[in-house]
């Protein structure tokens, strides 16, 4: 049997390569998919100094079309598949855009990683697909305005919010739809971590970093949520390091779910043809 791969998006990262350094531990192979390969090379090096043959390293840019369609077609071309955690996120203090012209953390939270989990889910047969969701969901927003922030009502926690409820409303909807082809989809939320991301570059970060760094969870903890939804043959769960419960009903019947896929559909669907 031929080796297969567990794809870890932004696995350079302080997640990421938490949960790349358990998977490789567990006798797993791995394909780091970094957007800056430069930066993470090194990181493919030494692990693979230590377990040798066990990692693939491999540019992908969530922020461009383009880049995932890219990436798909040689992960298709040359490694089988068992899983892939959808781990890599931004959430930026000031408004940008992708490469398509989307609000950054929409397009590389939500749509990015919708584009990639469509191009890859064919070759995932029996597979497992993790999305990381986040506790902002709780205050995050879905409706026929998702896509509609621009510089002049751009908020990060407004954007990086909706982008987690999204996720965690496509978690559910493709639990469903892909049960047949026997793909295990769950959430994993990794509770607040200490990583970069909650660096706020405000007056208060240094008390912040001094009284609360401390006492919230390192990357490795935080891993343990996507390592645990990765190893479950449950699905339509969300994973709180090994705890984990169904996605709550409400969002079973969220209103706009259904008007999110068609509109990601539409977006992403000259690049499914590439």
């Amino acid at each position: 049997m031929s080796t297969q791969y567990t794809i870890v998006t932004g696995a350079g990262g302080s997640i990421g390569k938490a949960i790349t350094q358990a998977l490789v531990e567990r006798g797993e192979h791995v394909i780091m998919a970094c957007r800056n390969l430069d930066k993470d090379r090194p990181l493919c090096q030494e692990i693979n100094s230590r377990y040798p043959g066990s990692v693939v390293i491999m540019e992908l840019n969530l922020a461009s079309f383009d880049s995932i369609a890219t990436f798909a077609s040689a992960i298709q071309e040359q490694y089988p598949i068992k899983a892939l955690i959808n781990n890599a996120g931004v959430m930026n203090k000031h408004y940008s855009t992708t490469k398509q012209g989307y609000e950054m953390t929409i397009g590389v939270n939500f749509l990015g990683t919708y584009l990639l989990t469509r191009l890859l889910t064919p070759m995932l047969k029996n597979g497992h697909i993790t999305f990381t969701t986040s506790l902002t969901r709780y205050i995050g927003k879905v409706d026929k305005n998702f896509f509609d922030l621009t510089a002049n009502n751009y908020g990060r926690f407004k954007a990086y919010s909706r982008s987690k409820l999204a996720t965690t409303l496509l978690a559910h909807y493709l639990s469903q739809q892909l049960a047949p082809m026997g793909i295990h989809v769950n959430a994993a939320d990794p509770g607040i971590v200490n990583t970069g991301m909650i660096h706020m570059d405000a007056w208060f970060d240094p008390i912040a970093d001094a009284l609360f760094r401390p006492f919230i969870s390192t990357p490795q903890q935080g891993a343990i949520s996507a390592l645990s939804a990765n190893m479950s043959n449950l699905s339509g769960e969300i994973f709180e390091k090994q705890r984990h419960h169904t996605i709550p009903k409400r969002l079973h019947t969220h209103p706009h779910t259904q008007w999110l896929i068609e509109q990601a559909e539409l977006i992403t669907a000259p690049w499914r043809k590439l």
